[in-house]
């Protein structure tokens, strides 16, 4: 897993905010970074406000596409969110990069964690890309 420095962290975003951030470099871990960032700095309301407008410009920025099928997806976006805030407030960090770099590295960070938390046939559906879903496995109050 790639462990960011807090200048890797501000070049990140500034890049992802100015849709300047190449498609190769939009990981999960550049993902989590976003979330991090964002919740560090606003609300949770706030910061899925600004994932949602930021993640879908930046996917026709690189080409890519918000449809049914492909590009942004709401409920995985808020999922996401969710778990970087309660991260947030189990602990402090004195930076972004050290928030960033513990969730990446926990047991929360891996892409397959909302699986824990839903079936593939409740996330992967045209509802759950357009409107946050809960989830079907077991209740997010548990993360």
């Amino acid at each position: 897993m790639k462990n960011y420095s807090e200048t890797e962290v501000d070049s990140l975003m500034n890049r992802f905010e100015a849709r300047e951030l190449p498609k190769e470099e939009w990981t999960h871990e550049a993902h989590l970074v976003v979330a991090i960032v964002y919740c560090s700095n606003y609300s949770l309301d706030e910061a899925l406000d600004l994932s949602r407008e930021n993640i879908s410009r930046h996917n026709e920025s690189t080409g890519g596409i918000n449809t049914d099928t492909d590009g942004y997806h709401e409920t995985i976006t808020k999922f996401w969110l969710i778990i970087a805030d309660n991260f947030l407030k189990e602990k402090s960090f004195e930076s972004s990069s050290e928030a960033s770099n513990a969730l990446i590295n926990s047991d929360f960070g891996g892409s397959q964690f909302p699986f824990e938390y839903y079936s593939k046939n409740v996330l992967f559906t045209v509802h759950a890309r357009h409107n946050w879903k809960e989830p079907d496995l077991r209740p997010i109050e548990s993360i």
